[in-house]
């Protein structure tokens, strides 16, 4: 075992002399990791060979004789034996809290290396998967991460899952029904889709069983919000086993950005369960997200007078479930889906987009809450920021601050120009971009609509740096992209998709160290936590993870084979594998007991 209590470990290596560390004083750690490579992101010392945590901040850092000083009698020590260890990773953008609400229900693709093995993998699920129940695949893949580097064909999901219902989501591009998932929806050739999307027929007249999302994914969340709900109970117990895969991969913050057809906060009944209890194993910092399309305002009324910011609502985490703001969606006519399979959207061209978004904002700076706002496109954000600039104005005159003092951010950006990132420094303070790895999945489907040119550049990561930009690194997991987070890093560093496909050009792509601090400090700059967390220095939050290979150091191609050994939040054991197995509390049974998780887990491996 790589873990020993302190006499053991005395007994070991005889007693070493506190000299000179960075630390709090002398007060009794709660867990001391001994004998690694700590990458600090302190700039005073980035690269240590230990860190004692106490009480869920780091106490101290420094060799293995400094660090020991720390060490009394229940303080547990954790032998590294030369393995790297990071601050916890942190996603800017994903939707982690809907993902655990429904992770118990679905089959991952994420990870997935052939489609042979995808549809084997839908063919054993549906033989497990009691009637009045669906097969469902929603999101986290692309077709170029498969062998084959194509899509299924309608007929190999009916083939896979004849008589079981059947949804695949891909990205919010589009849908696939088997003939049993349209029969049980009761679609016929006559059905009326939702405006913007549409149900393909064949030369025939037949219902193919695509869902056409062009350009809007109505069509999909209504499919989606049609699928039979897990119970509360079964959504708890899910979020559970969602969060530790989470850990799994050393995340031990995320950004929840909300998400449509996701209502706050009678959906957000299983993380809550945890924070109640105080048994959060990650830290979650929630922008809220309006449900009721033309009448966002009215929501958001009703939760400025009924909840605050920054507000931490979990017990025994600090910085553990917290609203942070409003966002990413303010305005739904304001919205321009990410859909690279169809034509850029324009928003000017939707009746009442700017006066919805000018309340909203308006409502929002009265009240000195932060914002966000989803903007995949350059012509998006500048139509987006004219609203902004007379939104400041107007509370201005009305004797208000406006966005002085106020942290905004766009997400996405994949095509801002840098006269546009240079814009964003003029509004208030300046606004943040978060970026996420959508195009590690959807980037050969960018190219061929925008072309090479276009696609090395998005997003443009050398000129959002340059202009002095908050930055931070996400994945918008888990129905657009996988939340394996070195994904992300892979093509943030290497700028390939999943797929291998060359994307970023040099100027865009970050060096490992650049890309690991956006994925932890960066992304923690949106949650108004960049003082406190994503270094460990001490006084900082103790969120650490252990990895299985060196990422400062492997191979590219190892970058995505990356997972966490050992995780810890706030000086918890929240994960444990290999040589620390037993650490971390057991989780109770997946439930369903057809849960595909119970089969086969979460992130795939090949």
């Amino acid at each position: 075992m790589s873990f020993i209590r302190r006499r053991e470990f005395l007994m070991g290596s005889g007693a070493l002399a506190l000299s000179g560390c960075a630390t709090l004083g002398r007060r009794e750690a709660d867990v001391a990791l001994l004998g690694g490579k700590v990458w600090t992101q302190d700039p005073r010392r980035p690269e240590v060979e230990a860190i004692a945590i106490r009480r869920g901040k780091v106490l101290a850092i420094g060799s293995d004789a400094e660090v020991e000083g720390t060490i009394g009698a229940s303080t547990r020590v954790v032998r590294l034996d030369g393995r790297r260890v990071i601050p916890g990773l942190n996603d800017v953008h994903m939707h982690p809290t809907r993902g655990g609400r429904f992770f118990a229900a679905e089959l991952r693709w994420d990870g997935v290396s052939s489609l042979e093995r995808a549809l084997d993998m839908v063919a054993q699920q549906a033989r497990r998967t009691p009637n009045g129940q669906w097969v469902r695949v929603i999101g986290g893949w692309s077709p170029y991460q498969f062998a084959e580097r194509r899509m299924p064909t309608p007929e190999e999901l009916n083939k896979a899952a004849p008589d079981v219902p059947l949804f695949v989501l891909f990205l919010y591009s589009g849908g696939m029904l088997n003939q049993a998932g349209i029969d049980a929806l009761g679609l016929t050739p006559q059905t009326k889709a939702p405006p913007g999307t549409g149900y393909e027929l064949d030369a025939s007249g037949r219902l193919t069983g695509r869902l056409l999302a062009t350009p809007n994914p109505t069509i999909l969340y209504q499919t989606i919000g049609s699928l039979p709900p897990l119970t509360a109970e079964q959504q708890a117990i899910s979020t559970r086993h969602f969060y530790r895969d989470l850990n799994r991969l050393g995340l031990t913050s995320v950004i929840d950005a909300g998400g449509g057809g996701h209502h706050f906060p009678e959906d957000y009944a299983g993380t809550k369960a945890l924070a109640t209890a105080g048994e959060m194993p990650i830290r979650v910092s929630n922008y809220l997200f309006p449900q009721a399309k033309g009448k966002e305002l009215a929501e958001f009324q009703a939760w400025t007078q009924s909840f605050e910011v920054d507000v931490n609502m979990a017990e025994g985490l600090d910085h553990g479930y917290t609203i942070r703001g409003g966002g990413e969606f303010l305005a739904w006519a304001a919205g321009d889906y990410e859909n690279f399979l169809a034509e850029r959207p324009d928003i000017t061209t939707r009746n009442g987009w700017d006066k919805q978004l000018i309340e909203v904002t308006r409502h929002l700076l009265a009240n000195e809450w932060p914002l966000r706002i989803h903007a995949t496109y350059d012509e998006s954000m500048n139509h987006i920021m004219d609203v902004f600039e007379e939104a400041d104005r107007l509370e201005r005159e009305a004797g208000r601050k406006g966005f002085a003092g106020i942290r905004w951010a766009f997400d996405h950006g994949e095509t801002a120009m840098p006269e546009t990132l240079a814009r964003m420094k003029t509004i208030g303070n300046g606004g943040g971009l978060a970026t996420q790895s959508r195009m590690a999945y959807a980037g050969e489907f960018f190219v061929e609509r925008y072309g090479k040119k276009m696609a090395e550049r998005a997003p443009a990561f050398g000129d959002a740096l340059d202009a002095g930009l908050p930055v931070g690194l996400g994945s918008d997991a888990t129905r657009v992209s996988s939340y394996n987070p070195w994904n992300t890093l892979y093509w943030a560093t290497t700028g390939r998709s999943v797929g291998g496909t060359p994307l970023l050009s040099a100027r865009h792509r970050l060096s490992r160290a650049k890309a690991l601090e956006l994925h932890t400090v960066g992304s923690a700059w949106f949650s108004r936590e960049e003082a406190e967390k994503g270094r460990l220095s001490v006084g900082q939050l103790g969120d650490v993870a252990v990895l299985s290979h060196d990422y400062l150091d492997c191979g590219a191609e190892q970058i995505r084979r990356i997972e966490s050994l050992l995780t810890v939040t706030g000086g918890k054991v929240v994960y444990a594998t290999g040589p620390y197995e037993g650490m971390a509390p057991e989780l109770p049974p997946i439930e369903p007991a057809w849960s595909p998780v119970a089969v086969f887990g979460g992130y795939q491996r090949g």
